[in-house]
Parts: structure tokens; sequence; C-alpha cells
């Protein structure tokens, strides 16, 4: 029973306390005297012993929270756009031979890269059955339409998705501007955001893990993404190689150098001219005082700033949220019993599911009082949201012994 608990752990660092010795708590007083808090370690020390049992070991799993410090903008899954865009393009049977969501997100984006030609527009479209539509008859994209598909395809099928403007640094007598429009989407398997480029089929790794757009203009300003992979399609059929852009050009920089300017679009489509939102656009010290300039032999500056759409953001974490994570705080105990209370911040948003000692899962009828029955011995619970779409977040689990 513990082996099919301990087996939802992963990529997030197991917090692991032995506690022996522990007096048992008796009587009533205990529990009169518990002190609510935040899920954690401790508090399940102190829950458990309130609750009446000498504890000896807690294994939590817990994954961290992150309410979205900006405003953000997404469609329903139950959209009118995306049921037809859903039901046309028949999205799940896209990724319905994936063997995780990891795979499925890559998946889409490989259909994607397929879907569309690169090229110079020559039609205007707007949403993704628009782009995918015109590209049935041939008509080519650039990159920020196959974002624009993608975020929408990911939202259509139920991920949260978003997208995301980016360019290299140049001054004014500089390179000239290589500005790129891309995707992030919203990963439960490795709990974070994770930046996706259809219009070349590219992703980007370090030491087998996928990273956010930030991650990768990190690891360029450390050692010039020199611990970056540059990973192709979808495994086994992976290609990995520098640079996958389809239009890098810059021989002299590594394509990494493409993440020194990035906005973080406030909507599932944004067009500056037709329907302007803010430019969410992360600054620090290597900003500071810099200009974004666009264009090509002639530079100026980015029309975000014309039309006063740049809204920077210093702590980068506002632009971090997490994604049906669930929020839970111990708000009570009774004789052999703990009592939480949990929340998330996931878009459609359909139900908690809780499962007890590796049980199957059931809906969770009460979120703000469930009761968790302790016994002797092992005792293991792992809750989880999940939306519309039947997409759950990740799980949060624990072991008591």
């Amino acid at each position: 029973m513990i082996l099919s608990i301990r087996s939802t752990f992963s990529f997030i660092a197991m917090a692991g306390i032995l506690l022996a010795g522990l007096s048992c708590s008796k009587g009533d007083e205990a529990i009169k005297n518990f002190e609510p808090g935040e899920l954690s370690v401790l508090t399940l020390q102190r829950a458990a012993v309130a609750a009446g049992f000498q504890l000896e070991r807690v294994e939590a799993e817990i994954p961290s929270a992150r309410r979205p410090g900006v405003e953000f903008n997404t469609l329903p899954w139950d959209d009118s756009l995306l049921v037809e865009l859903r039901i046309r393009y028949d999205l799940e049977a896209v990724v319905e031979d994936a063997s995780d969501e990891w795979q499925a997100q890559l998946l889409l984006n490989h259909w994607i890269h397929n879907q569309i030609e690169n090229g110079t527009p020559e039609v205007e479209a707007s949403s993704a059955i628009e782009i995918l539509d015109a590209a049935a008859d041939g008509k080519k994209f650039w990159c920020s339409y196959y974002a624009i598909t993608y975020a929408q395809c990911a939202l259509a099928l139920g991920w949260q998705a978003r997208k995301i403007s980016l360019d290299h640094f140049h001054d004014v007598g500089g390179a000239g501007s290589r500005h790129h429009g891309a995707a992030e989407v919203w990963s439960n398997k490795w709990r974070k955001w994770i930046y996706i480029d259809p219009q070349s089929d590219l992703h980007f790794e370090r030491e087998g893990v996928p990273l956010s757009s930030w991650e990768v203009r990190q690891q360029w300003l450390d050692n010039g993404g020199a611990n970056v992979d540059h990973v192709t399609g979808v495994a086994p059929d992976t290609t990995h190689k520098n640079p996958s852009i389809v239009w890098w050009d810059l021989e002299e920089e590594d394509e990494t150098a493409l993440f020194f300017w990035l906005i973080y679009h406030d909507n599932y489509a944004t067009w500056e001219e037709d329907s302007p939102s803010p430019f969410y656009t992360p600054r620090d010290s290597f900003t500071d005082g810099k200009t974004w300039y666009q264009g090509g032999d002639s530079l100026y500056a980015h029309t975000g700033y014309r039309l006063n759409l740049f809204k920077p953001v210093e702590d980068i974490a506002k632009l971090h949220w997490t994604v049906g994570v669930v929020e839970a705080a111990i708000t009570g105990v009774g004789r052999g019993k703990i009592i939480m209370a949990i929340d998330t911040w996931q878009p459609d948003f359909l139900q908690f599911q809780v499962s007890f000692n590796g049980d199957d899962w059931e809906e969770v009828e009460n979120p703000e009082a469930l009761e968790w029955n302790l016994g002797m011995g092992l005792n293991g619970i792992s809750i989880r949201a999940v939306n519309k779409a039947g997409v759950s977040g990740p799980r949060t689990t624990i072991v008591l012994n």
C-alpha cells in the first residue's frame, strides 16, 4: 500500500523528518491547544501528536503554490472558440498516444510545427482556427502565429498556456532585432512553466529538465547557454542541435542570446494594434537603462513604448504563478483525525480529489473541512485539483508512520 503512495513522489524534494521518542498526547487539552497553520512537516507533527499519536516519521511532498502577481486573462475550456477548435482539428487524437502529459504537450508542439509553413503572412488571421484553416490552404505564417495557435490549442486541451515575445540585446548600432514569438505552457509533471517554440518544434533542457523562458535567460547570462540542451521533436525521435531555431542567423551568438528581452502577454492572443493589452516585462540590473529596439537595418524603439503597453515587473515570481497546486492548511484536530482546509488557483476548476492510503480517488465534498482519519501504523493521503477538462494538478502527498 505504501508503495503506491510513494510512487507519486517526483521532482520536488521530499521533506522528511524522523521524530523518535515523542510522548503521546492524551486528552482534550492537547486538541484544544493545537494551533492551526499552513501545511508543513512541523504542523503535521504537532497535529498528529495532538490527535493522540506517537509519531515516528513524516514524509511529505508539498508543492509550493503561488497566485498570479499580475492580471492575466485566459479563455475558459468550454468557450465556443476552444470547443470548435478542439472538435474541428480533433486535438484529443493529436495527443492520445502520449505516455504522459509532458509528452502530450510536445506532441502538440510537433503537430502545430507540421501544420503551418513558415514564411511571410499572406492573409490576416487572429485565432488558431483561422491560422490552421489558412495553413491548410498553403498560406504561410510568422512565429507569433505559431505561438498563438499553440496557446489556444493547449487551452482547448485543458492546459494553461501563454504567448511570449523575446529578443536578444542590441543597441541602436547593434546587429538588429531578432524579435521572436513563442509560448509557455504550464506543466503539471514538472510543476512549472516551460518554453515551447512550435515554429522550430523546439524546447530547451538542462540535465534532462525542461526550462522556462526565464531559466533559459539565466543560463545565457551565467555562461552563454553552455549547459543548455536544444531539443527538437518528441522522444524517442528527438534531435539535439545548436542552433535549432529555423531562422537563426547570428553565427557569433548562441541562440539562447535571444532570451535577453522578454514579454509575458496577459492574454491568450495579443495584437498590439487591434487589442492592446499589457506587456509584462521583467526588469533587472541587466535591462535597467536600456531600450528595446526592433527592426532590421533601421532600428526603432519597440512599439510597446509608443502604445504605452510595457509594464515592468521587478519580482519575476509574480509572472511564475502555479496552476492547480493544492493550497492546504491544517485548521484543527480531533481524536484520531486531522482536519484540513484546501484551496487552489486553477482556471476551469472542477473539484478536489483525495486518495487515502493509495485507494481510488474520490471527490472532496467539503474542501473547507477535509477530515483525515488516522490509525496505528502507516497513514497516507494524496490530494489533487482537477479541472473541467479532466486535467489533474500536482499532487500533495503525505505519509505518517
